[in-house]
């Protein structure tokens, strides 16, 4: 009978649940990973794989592709198969960078005497840009005629490894300047901080989604006070 991946799960975390014999806990898990920015550093990522048609106890090859099927890592694991042919095994990636958008899944291959066989490729998870907001007829004049909700955002963008940062700023109208020591949000998406361009597609698409939104209320002072 020839192995086959059953499954596998993407998450921030995954453990052996200690009271129930082969359960495991799973926490956050997700097949998109929808962010304004990248590169995207990823301080815990796990991947849960389960197997089924094992006959013993087997050491398989996992190699982790990116969007454009470059190699990005790969390692070994064993698995214990269970009394009814299946398997699970959990791994757990610490400080794993997510460089660019799109698809990234994993080949793995069985370790046997006779060298490697390849099993599966699957899936993890897609890596996208928050999308693109539309704004229907007459929706940005009946904003900028509120004044309860957003029409001006700031933001300070620190790109990942840099040491220097730049306070942008982005108004629903475009016709007016940016307040001193905030720079406008660039018309061509684009950035250069300490000699490398950034793009902030992503970023400008999360900003839109926040036009027409409540201004946030500071919390009032309480009224009674301890004496």
């Amino acid at each position: 009978m020839a192995i086959k991946v059953r499954s596998v799960i993407t998450a921030h975390r995954a453990k052996q649940n200690p009271e129930l014999g082969g359960a495991i806990d799973i926490l956050g898990a997700f097949d998109e990973l929808i962010q304004p920015l990248f590169p995207l550093p990823m301080q815990n990522m796990a991947m849960v794989i389960s197997f089924e048609g094992m006959e013993r106890n087997t050491m398989f090859e996992m190699r982790l592709n990116g969007p454009n099927d470059e190699l990005i890592s790969k390692g070994e694991f064993g698995v214990a198969v269970s009394p009814f042919g299946n398997g699970k095994k959990i791994i757990d990636m610490e400080k794993f960078l997510i460089k660019e958008r799109g698809k990234y899944s994993i080949d793995i291959l069985e370790k046997g005497p006779q060298g490697l066989k390849f099993v599966q490729s699957c899936d993890l998870f897609t890596a996208a840009y928050p999308p693109k907001r539309i704004f229907k007829e007459g929706e940005v004049e009946a904003i900028l005629g509120n004044d309860e909700v957003i029409k001006t955002i700031k933001t300070e963008f620190r790109p990942f490894g840099a040491k220097e940062a730049v306070r942008l700023q982005m108004n629903l109208d475009e016709s007016k300047g940016a307040e001193e020591g905030h720079t406008l949000f660039p018309a061509s998406n684009e950035i250069e901080i300490e000699g490398t361009k950034h793009d902030l597609t992503g970023l400008r698409r999360q900003m839109e989604w926040m036009f027409g939104r409540p201004i946030p209320k500071q919390e009032e002072a309480k009224e009674n006070e301890e004496k």
